[in-house]
């Protein structure tokens, strides 16, 4: 491999970094080899635009520290001790940054903002069920799910859910299954429910008051 494009490669690992912790925990996961190169490029661009940033506001503290431009030189080795120590330092912000993109991503962060502002109604381009159930409110976690084949209903509170359009997953704790007539049939630590999305219904019977973890009376009118 050409030295010059190798020493590339090694000064965009901050991006990589950054581009696989979004790849696999992210909600938006490239699959095109060009997406994944261009997510690497910005990611990593972003990454020592943060370190510059960092760079600079401590230099005004601690004297001779500056933040090195790398001098590419083609067929000549232009990563020194400095730039190594530049590349470790943005790798480690990409990997900070990737964190709190996490984040933002997760609790909606921009359109929570936008909305509290009254710039936009909207709640961006994820459906209802990724709105509700990334919420993080107390009314979301309980749930009692309705499966009209088998006329039963699954009472309890969200430990995990699917992010996938394929299939409506839940992954309920402390969980109570009732009949439809309000009768309690058995009890079970966790239950997996998979539905496609359009054959699911969901109950959300949280009351103010209520205490994490603390189950609605169980009876017929908790579940009907």
């Amino acid at each position: 491999m050409d030295i010059f494009f190798f020493q590339l490669i090694i000064i965009f690992i901050p991006g990589i970094i950054w581009e696989r912790f979004d790849a696999n925990y992210g909600p938006n996961r490239a699959t095109q080899q060009w997406e994944i190169l261009r997510r690497t490029f910005v990611f990593g661009l972003s990454a020592y635009v943060v370190t510059f940033c960092i760079y600079w506001v401590a230099s005004l503290f601690i004297s001779g520290l500056n933040f090195q431009v790398f001098q590419f030189k083609k067929d000549v080795e232009f990563l020194d001790a400095n730039a190594t120590k530049l590349i470790f330092s943005a790798s480690v912000v990409a990997a900070a940054c990737a964190i709190i993109s996490l984040y933002a991503q997760n609790y909606k962060w921009m359109t929570r903002l936008l909305q509290r502002i009254g710039a936009t109604k909207r709640y961006g381009d994820e459906d209802v069920w990724d709105l509700t159930f990334n919420s993080g409110k107390a009314e979301v976690e309980y749930v009692h799910v309705r499966d009209f084949d088998k006329k039963i209903t699954y009472a309890g509170w969200v430990e995990a859910f699917s992010e996938t359009e394929k299939l409506r997953e839940l992954r309920l704790r402390d969980v109570v299954v009732y009949d439809f007539e309000g009768t309690q049939l058995f009890e079970t630590p966790r239950v997996y429910l998979a539905r496609k999305q359009d054959n699911i219904d969901i109950e959300l019977p949280y009351r103010e008051g209520q205490q994490n973890g603390e189950s609605p009376a169980a009876n017929s009118e908790a579940v009907d």
